[in-house]
């Protein structure tokens, strides 16, 4: 069995948009003596990558609508922000909890479509980056450019599971590496075929690196994993994780969807 080493990466600035994030990496890491390895995985905080890439909206920029007004009230949560989850998710929501509108959007069920108020000025919001995918490949083909290694990228962010409390790394995109194992047609121990088992490879690994990146002051928005035995793809392998599996095909919300559309529809007609 491998094992992993789980190295932490403290930004030396916080950084700001327009920054370039590989550069801010390698000067942290310098400032901590450290290196990338070959077939080293490097996890990146999402909301770093929104940053630099102007993802942030200011609530100036932002009209509310009624619906928008409706959800905010029912989620305490201020209207801006409830039209910023409205357009990031188009109007894919399930409902409220305070604090939170449950959305379905490309990155799959997300409180708030994935957008986020902390650690960012008041009266703004960071979104989740635009392309994901793509900004994982620009930081792989940076990081094999300035050092010669081949590094595997995961966008990570924080998400919560269904019935239980707390957050948990996931995995936004990667680049460079088998990313989702499919144990279906192999043997357990006692021989039985599994039928339905595919491994999240990627979120399993974001989330031994959210362990490190912390949720609050931590500034680690870089974590190395090293030891990893991951399988190289090429180019015209690479896929989106986010496109494997809908919303009709998800055992928990699949069985849910004709009622959740159906309250949907009434709550958009009734604005």
């Amino acid at each position: 069995m491998p094992t992993l080493e789980i190295i932490p990466i403290k930004s030396f600035k916080i950084l700001e948009e327009g920054d370039d994030l590989v550069s801010v990496l390698f000067e942290s890491m310098k400032q901590e003596n450290l290196n990338l390895e070959e077939n080293d995985i490097l996890v990146v905080a999402s909301k770093i990558v929104s940053v630099v890439e102007h993802r942030v909206v200011h609530y100036s920029s932002i009209e509310p609508t009624q619906l928008a007004e409706k959800l905010a009230k029912k989620a305490k949560i201020d209207s801006e922000f409830a039209q910023v989850i409205l357009e990031e998710s188009n109007a894919d929501y399930i409902g409220c909890v305070p604090g939170a509108i449950t959305t379905i959007s490309k990155y799959g069920l997300l409180a708030n479509a994935g957008s986020d108020q902390s650690n960012v000025g008041e009266k703004q919001v960071v979104l989740l980056p635009k392309n994901c995918k793509e900004s994982a490949k620009e930081i792989h083909e940076k990081l094999e450019e300035k050092t010669g290694k081949y590094v595997g990228i995961i966008i990570a962010d924080s998400r919560t599971m269904p019935l239980r409390l707390g957050t948990v790394g996931g995995a936004l995109a990667t680049y460079g590496f088998k990313s989702i194992i499919d144990e279906r047609g192999n043997q357990d121990l006692f021989g039985r075929q599994m039928h339905i088992t595919t491994r999240a490879i990627a979120d399993q690994l974001a989330t031994a690196a959210e362990i490190l990146m912390g949720e609050t002051n931590e500034r680690t928005p870089f974590v190395i994993i090293r030891g990893y035995p991951f399988e190289r793809i090429n180019k015209s392998d690479e896929i989106d994780i986010n496109s494997r599996i809908t919303a009709e095909q998800c055992m928990f919300i699949g069985p849910l969807l004709p009622c959740l559309r159906e309250k949907i529809s009434g709550d958009v007609q009734n604005d």
